[in-house]
This record gives C-alpha cells, structure tokens and sequence, in this order.
C-alpha cells in the first residue's frame, strides 16, 4: 500500500494503448497505477517495491529482460502477487511463468472484467487473517508467505504456493485429492495437470523434509491424495 492506503499496482505492458486502457480501468477502479513499457524501466526506475501491493506484466517486452526475468527478479526483493498478461496460450508457457514466480496468467486477447475481477481476488487473498503453522523445522506465516526455521533460513512463497499449502494445512491429518488442489489453487481459464500438483509437493518437500526421498510431513496417499501430516 502507498502511504494514502490507496492500492498501487505496477503494470508494465509494451502496447501503448493496452496499457493505457488497463491503467484507465484500474484507476476508475481506485487503485494508483505505475506504469512501464519495458522491465528494463522497472529496475532501473523503481528504487522500492515496497508501495507495490499487485504487478501486471506483460511476458514479451522489448529491452533485455522480459516479463519472466522481471518476475524472477523481482521475488528476491517482494512478494507481491504477479498477473501475467500475454499471448503465449501454451501449457510449457504458463508452466514457466508459475516457475518464475507468477500467481495468475490471463491470455490475450482478454476482457478487461475478467482482468478486474482476478485484480481483486489476488488483493483480497492478501488481505486475509493470518495463519501460522509449523511444518519441521519451519513456522509458515501464510498472510506474508514467509517460512522461517529454528537456524534463521528463510524461503518467501508466491501467492498459488501459499493457496496450496493453506489448503493442505486446513486439512492437516487428511488427504486432499489432487482434483481439491487443482480447484482450490487455480482458475477455470487455466489448464494444470496431476503433475503440476506433484512438482508443486515435491518443491515443498525439498524445502521441509529433512529427507525429500523419505518424506515425514508431505506424505503421498495413493488413491487419495496428498496429506500434510500432524506434528
């Protein structure tokens, strides 16, 4: 949030009237809107992310980075949620945006309802009560998306990782079917697979689990699901 509590978000799209009538819509909506044509301009413009409360990118853009590089730079520094806005419709497309850090993908071409419609989703899933949870070594905070071990290590989670291990944990102790994650954690418009779902467990095993191969909290039910198992 900016320091006025208006909502801020970072749009950064190469065609001039996309995103002129992006920023419009997102105005008349409230919200405070700074906008790029390149990621280049992003980093080395925007000294602090820190009053970016949402990002819409744009994944080809002119300059050296894209909106993947973007992402994936900007992850070291902030967790806000990303909406990829793109014409790559592709399964390998979406994978790798998620990869990079993304939270939602819309393709072109979109409305712009259904653009304000995920806008608001992804704000309001940052605005929920806090939850903590501890999984090993970990204390998960799932309003900050921030897991913190005994040692001080640290691991930030995007805003879908966040909705699955959130599902799991409100379910702890009993398994939660693939299809349950797949509904919970994405949209109608998007097209994962199981084996989306199982990459997502097994980053989150490498991350909790002492030993991945041989894992105590993340445990695999065949025929049901995954269940993230009681202390």
């Amino acid at each position: 949030m900016a320091e006025s509590g208006i909502t801020t978000i970072l749009l950064v799209e190469d065609e001039p009237f996309l995103r002129k009538g992006i920023r419009l819509n997102l105005e008349a909506e409230g919200y405070r809107v700074i906008d790029y044509e390149k990621a280049d301009d992003v980093l080395e413009r925007q000294s602090s992310f820190a009053e970016i409360s949402l990002g819409i990118f744009d994944i080809m853009l002119p300059g050296q980075l894209n909106g993947l590089e973007l992402c994936r730079q900007i992850r070291s520094r902030s967790d806000f949620p990303v909406i990829f806005l793109t014409a790559r419709a592709g399964l390998d497309d979406k994978l790798e945006a998620f990869q990079a850090g993304a939270d939602d993908y819309l393709t072109k071409p979109f409305e712009l309802e259904e653009l304000l419609v995920r806008v608001q989703a992804r704000l309001r899933n940052r605005t929920t009560s806090p939850v903590s949870e501890t999984i090993g070594d970990f204390k998960l905070d799932m309003e900050s998306g921030v897991a913190t071990s005994s040692s001080g290590d640290v691991v930030r989670f995007n805003d879908r990782e966040q909705r699955i291990l959130a599902l799991l944990v409100l379910n702890r102790g009993r398994p939660v079917h693939r299809s349950d994650i797949l509904d919970h954690a994405w949209s109608s418009a998007e097209s994962p697979t199981n084996r989306t779902v199982d990459n997502y467990i097994v980053k989150f095993r490498k991350i909790f689990e002492e030993d991945p191969a041989h894992p105590r909290w993340f445990i695999t039910r065949h025929g049901q699901g995954y269940e993230l198992a009681r202390p």
